[in-house]
């Protein structure tokens, strides 16, 4: 009912109060922050309430909040940064040689005053003068009614995906075994050669965006004298970012992705990580069964709107 998965998450949780008070019964809604063998401590917005686990009548993860949502995102962002980011009234422009769509894409933080024609007018030409479509990241439901607008302005959805998180204390100990991983704070030429960003090589500028961050490592697995798996961790603010996640298709299934996550958690935590997140495409089903396994869960959704073409 009540597990080391869900630390960090949002949740409601059920109790029985002390003897005699009336009601019987309470809630409190707000973050797991901590968990033992006796006590939960939940962070809610009147501050800690620590419940008696023997007192817990139910308890249920419930979606985050539109704040926690776009809080990530931004976290996510700066743990992916592109060459370029402007501020257009709390819309971040991102652009980097139009190299994946987090570094060359609108991410809508807040609401702007301005008109929403005005604004993509601005998006519009930031983007056409580097020579790139104009994307808007919209991580979901916390952007569901620009979501509606865009989508009524012929906007296209591109690249469905989720975001997923889970706590590094509790569950990184069953993310792998201690297989000797290599973190080198840059990106080696076999690093380089184990990583293929769908399906192609990669270019300069993305070498450069992948190195661009002053808390970053980039794991790699050998056997018999061959990189077999590699990915890359970078740690923002409490949170570890995992991405570039991939095994030589001879190698997959045997254990090599799990301990890579692991080599890379126990560097986030000791760079004071204590939460780990990444994206997978929404209809990637192999590597959403595997990160749940490992005790991911679903934070939230996103998806890009991508503006039409002109007639």
């Amino acid at each position: 009912m009540l597990s080391a998965g869900l630390v960090g998450r949002r949740i409601v949780l059920r109790y029985r109060r002390a003897d005699g008070k009336l009601p019987p019964l309470s809630d409190v809604v707000g973050e797991l922050a901590s968990l033992t063998p006796t006590t939960a401590i939940v962070a809610g917005p009147n501050g800690l309430t620590t419940v008696d686990r023997a007192a817990i009548v139910a308890v249920r993860a419930v979606a985050p909040h539109r704040r926690q949502i776009l809080e990530l995102e931004r976290i996510a962002r700066r743990g992916w940064r592109a060459a370029e980011v402007v501020d257009l009234d709390g819309w971040l422009l991102h652009a980097d040689h139009g190299w994946t769509g987090r570094a060359n894409s609108v991410l809508p933080l807040v609401t702007p005053r301005r008109p929403l024609a005005e604004l993509l007018a601005a998006a519009g030409r930031f983007y056409a003068e580097r020579g790139l479509p104009v994307w808007v990241q919209l991580p979901l439901p916390a952007r569901g009614l620009l979501d509606a607008e865009l989508a009524g302005r012929c906007w296209s959805v591109q690249r469905p995906a989720v975001l997923l998180s889970a706590p590094i204390s509790g569950s990184a100990e069953a993310w792998g075994g201690d297989e000797g991983v290599r973190l080198d704070p840059v990106a080696s030429d076999a690093w380089l050669q184990g990583y293929h960003y769908r399906g192609g090589p990669l270019p300069e500028h993305a070498v450069r965006l992948l190195g661009r961050h002053d808390r970053v490592r980039f794991a790699s697995l050998s056997r018999d004298g061959s990189v077999v798996g590699v990915a890359r961790g970078a740690v923002d603010e409490a949170w570890l970012g995992v991405t570039a996640v991939e095994v030589a298709p001879a190698h997959r299934r045997s254990g090599v992705a799990s301990t890579l996550m692991r080599a890379l958690a126990d560097w986030g935590r000791g760079q004071g990580a204590s939460q780990c997140y990444l994206q997978v495409d929404a209809d990637n089903s192999a590597a959403l069964a595997f990160y749940q396994r490992l005790g991911f869960s679903a934070h939230h959704r996103y998806h890009y709107r991508a503006a039409p073409a002109e007639s």
